[in-house]
């Protein structure tokens, strides 16, 4: 009897990068003794932690593999959620109309106009975090249309019209303003995007995959010479600075992984899943309904942990869910399993799975879970309102015109 081969759906694929894009930095520090940018004194890492650490990333990924497969409906240990013979078809595109482009019009107006009102803040002159200017409510809004322009992007990448790619390209261009202040984490989850696009039209090689990295770490360094206002001199150029945005993205988001680790007393075996459904309820509330919910946060008390900013996935599942952290992964990889079956026969659930993948579990491994929740309600509001705007957008492409690689079993 023929065996088929199967391989890890595509959420399964960038969640295993994402893992490994945030603990190799870790051990680079560990058995290398990266030091630039005090990354060595900051971490602090010693071999029983990073065990720990590693033990816990592996468990996480395991989770989430575990509960993909079961929730794609694969037998698993002898349990098989729905009919093994729903393999998905493929992707499909959405259909875009006039009204599209005059929402994009109104987001990116809308993301220009908030970044001309953060001027007075002084986030452009100093670093946002360390002056405390990543609150209140202008910051707040423009982070709204910041991720709004995100996820546009990623509707029309994979959407009917005439030059998808030039669009994103356009959009893409517009939310780099956020690099203007330091912030990153946009042009990052739209390079994912636009490789995941590649990878479904066969278009991904390992060529593009070394450009992309290359291209990436040079915008990277680039912004990180500008914005910190460094010297140039021999050393500005040498490898260990060169690849130092890099080792500063995974040493320092995991800076409270490390802390939480060394202090089991932080949070107890079993932790608190009731403050993880409020923070997630408080932090999706409009700041104009609730202004002061950053102290409503079971969270708030533990921001210490995470000096350098960002906040580890896997230390807010400690603090959340205790040793029980794996069953929120595990549910994580069966949602996403649904959600590409679900993709297989909407176009709108096409661009909710492409976006959880690229952008929701990204933001998981680096800035926990409460901020994805929320990034991810604000997209279904706005998918919800394009809807409204224009009930044929979500209809559903001939079978010939949507993107088929994903038609593999999953996991």
């Amino acid at each position: 009897m023929a065996v088929t081969k199967r391989r890890l759906s595509p959420h399964s694929l960038l969640f295993l990068l994402f893992n490994l894009l945030y603990f190799l930095p870790l051990l680079g520090v560990l058995l290398f003794n990266y030091s630039e940018g005090g990354t060595i004194t900051a971490l602090a890492l010693d071999p029983d932690t990073a065990g720990k650490v590693a033990l816990i990333f592996s468990l996480g990924c395991c989770a989430f593999l575990c509960g993909s497969r079961l929730g794609s409906g694969i037998s698993f240990f002898g349990i098989s959620a729905v009919d093994k013979t729903a393999q998905t078809a493929g992707l499909r595109l959405l259909r875009l109309n006039w009204s599209f482009p005059v929402v994009c019009s109104v987001m990116v107006s809308a993301l220009l106009i908030s970044k001309l009102l953060l001027i007075r803040a002084g986030i452009y002159s100093d670093y946002a975090f360390d002056t405390a200017s990543m609150t209140g409510g202008i910051w707040s809004f423009s982070m709204f249309c910041a991720e709004s322009v995100l996820f546009l992007s990623v509707a029309v990448l994979f959407s009917r019209v005439r030059r998808p790619v030039l669009w994103f390209l356009v959009l893409t261009l517009a939310n780099g303003s956020n690099l203007l202040h330091g912030t990153r984490i946009f042009s990052m989850i739209a390079g994912v995007v636009f490789c995941f696009y590649l990878y479904v039209r066969r278009r991904f090689s390992w060529r593009i995959a070394l450009a992309g990295a290359v291209g990436s770490l040079a915008v990277g360094y680039l912004v990180f010479l500008v914005r910190s206002n460094v010297l140039i001199d021999e050393q500005t150029f040498s490898l260990a600075r060169i690849i130092s945005p890099v080792m500063y993205e995974g040493v320092f988001s995991q800076i409270s992984l490390i802390q939480t680790v060394r202090d089991p007393h932080l949070w107890t075996p079993l932790g608190s899943p009731p403050d993880f459904l409020l923070d997630a309820f408080y932090f999706v509330m409009p700041r104009v309904l609730l202004p002061q919910k950053d102290t409503l946060l079971f969270l708030d008390k533990f921001t210490y942990l995470s000096p350098m900013g960002g906040f580890s996935g896997y230390a807010q599942g400690l603090l959340y869910f205790g040793i029980c952290f794996p069953l929120f992964y595990f549910v994580l990889g069966g949602l996403a399993a649904w959600l590409l079956r679900r993709a297989k026969d909407s176009s709108f659930w096409s661009v909710i799975y492409v976006y959880f993948a690229c952008d929701f579990l990204f933001r998981v491994m680096r800035d926990g879970y409460i901020i994805p929740v929320k990034m991810l309600v604000n997209s279904l509001i706005i998918l919800a309102f394009i809807a409204l705007c224009a009930p044929s957008t979500l209809g559903v492409a001939p079978p010939e015109r949507d993107l088929t690689a994903l038609s593999a079993p999953p996991d």
